[in-house]
Parts: C-alpha cells; structure tokens; sequence
C-alpha cells in the first residue's frame, strides 16, 4: 500500500506540474511576437504621365530616391511613422502592426537631405539646402489615401505619382575655370507639398546653390531643379548667377515666367558663360532614367501565413521635355 500511495501521489504531482506549464505555453503562442506585423503596402502601378511616354517600367525605390517617409493617421492625428534611408538593409520596405480600424496613409519618396516632418500630410515642407535646417529640394514621389485595417490586418496596393516639375537649364559653352558656384533663384512655386491635393501649397522663393570643383572647368553644364506647382502647370521665374572664388557674379541670367507641367521637363539651353572656353563637343548621353536597363525586380513570394513586406517601387520616367533656347 505504500508503494502504491507513493506511485499514486508521484502521478497526481507530475500532473499538477504539467498543467501548471500549459497556460504560459498557451499564451505565448495567441500573443503576436514583438516584430510581427499586420499591413502590408506595397505598389499596385504608376502615373503613365502625358505625351508619348504611356507606359513605364517598374523600378525600385532605392534606384531613384535616397530617403522614404511613412505616415499612418487616424482621425487627423498622427498613428505612427516610418523613416527609412538607402543605406538601411530593409530600404524600401513597409511592414507595420495597426489595430483594426480606419486609417490615412501618407508615403513620400525623396532624396532631400533630411527627413521631411509628416505631422501635417496637407503641408510636407521642403526647405532652403543652403541653410543649417534646411532639407533641400529633390525629385518627390507621393501617395495618400485611406486605408482600412480589419481583425485579419490588410493589404494595400497603392499608386505613387511624381510630385514635382523640373527645370533643366543646359550651357552650350563651357564652365570657365574662375568659376566656383552657381545660384538658382526662383520665384512662383512651392517649397512645400501637399499630399492630400499633391500640389504646392505655399508662396515660395527657393534658393539652391552649386559648388563646383576643378573636374567640372572646361565642361558644358547641366543642371536640374525641382519644384511644385500650385496647379497642374504654372509659371517659374528664375534668375541664375554664377559666382567666382570672391563671391563676386560674373555671370547671370533671368528667365520670366517659364512656363513647367508636373512630371514634365522644361529645358532651357544656351551660351551662359559669354561662349567662354573652348568649343563644345556634342553634349553627352544624359538619358532622364538613371537606369533604364535596371532588371525587374524579382517579386516577393506569397506567404499564406503571414503577410510579408514588399520592395516599394516608382516611376523615375518623366512626361515630355518643353524645349527652349536662350
């Protein structure tokens, strides 16, 4: 009898200590792990622009942006956002967790030297490069929109579209050696953007200055600014200036009301620099994609389980190319 109660009480104690490790072991495995996530956003197509260009190919994010923002709100108030830069290994990538509910959802694409603050998706600011605060004006890509967030999670296709327009001014003579910066100045687009109507949205005098080294004396020159439009087009004046190593101008031009398109290109070429420096060569291949043979990306494979992030794609192709010499 003894050896039988002994056996007895080692079962009933060995099965109060299996039961005690159930429940932890339970719990575990109904709670999500601390990196799992629920959203997924990922690229569905891009604006085919206007003109000839109908169609276009998708290329990665990485390929034409440094920087990407992204924004979750709820209500008009920030929920969560994500920075990401190039160098970072999962750049161009959005996967985050949401309790179910309705949300708005912001993404920008740039290569601005710092973050753009998202509090307000109605006033995106980018500012003056030149100055210690400044974040600098680039080729911006956006998209905004809502977004519904159920018990299962969600999957977002969304469609970016170029915010910008570009100004192109190209020199036909070449950059003399005294030469050491340029200045843009414009005056009649925005330095800031907003995302809900994906115009401009302020009065803005931008300012943006080019230093150039020895490698560039002797060269013709081509150079790219950025800016956006209040309305689908509109009117940019620039005045352009070209400094010596005293800061002293001895080069400048103003083109008035030059007429851009968003996602078009004005180029403006001609002598600037009094037709200083040699004669010049037939400008070389600059194509408006930086790589138009980029291999697609490989897609993302489906896991049924649990939803998983994709590469963030844009469209760096522009629309059509407005001409002009002066």
């Amino acid at each position: 009898m003894k050896h039988g109660f002994g056996y007895f009480a080692c079962l009933l104690l060995t099965a109060l200590l299996l039961a005690s490790c159930e429940k932890p072991v339970l719990v575990v495995e109904e709670t999500p792990s601390q990196g799992s996530s629920n959203v997924v956003i990922r690229i569905a197509d891009m604006e085919t622009g206007w003109g000839n260009n109908a169609s276009r190919a998708m290329t990665p994010v990485s390929e034409v942006c440094t920087r990407l923002n992204c924004a979750i709100y709820q209500n008009g108030s920030p929920v969560k956002s994500i920075n990401q830069v190039n160098e970072d290994t999962d750049f161009g990538t959005i996967a985050l967790q949401l309790e179910p509910g309705a949300y708005q959802l912001l993404l920008l694409a740039h290569s601005a030297k710092k973050n753009i603050t998202t509090t307000d998706p109605t006033k995106l600011q980018f500012t003056n490069p030149n100055t210690a605060t400044g974040t600098g004006f680039s080729d911006t890509f956006y998209y905004y929109g809502d977004m519904t967030v159920s018990s299962e999670g969600a999957t977002v296709d969304v469609s970016m579209k170029r915010a910008t327009a570009m100004f192109r001014f190209v020199t036909t003579d070449t950059k003399p050696e005294t030469i050491k910066r340029i200045q843009f100045y414009y005056e009649g687009g925005s330095g800031a953007l907003n995302a809900v109507t994906g115009y401009g949205c302020v009065d803005s005098k931008q300012s943006v200055f080019v230093d150039f080294d020895d490698s560039q004396t002797g060269q013709a020159l081509q150079i790219d600014m950025f800016t956006f439009l209040h309305n689908e087009r509109g009117n940019v004046s620039f005045t352009v200036k070209a400094f010596d190593e005293n800061n002293q101008i001895k080069f400048s031009k103003e083109f008035k009301d030059v007429p851009m398109q968003r996602n078009c290109i004005t180029r403006y070429t001609g002598a600037f620099f009094g037709g200083s420096g040699p004669d010049n060569p037939d400008n070389p291949d600059n194509p408006d994609n930086p790589d138009p043979d980029n291999p697609d990306n490989p897609d993302n494979p489906d896991n049924p389980d649990e939803p998983s992030a994709l590469v963030i794609q844009v469209d760096p192709e522009w629309g059509e190319i407005f001409d002009y010499t002066f």
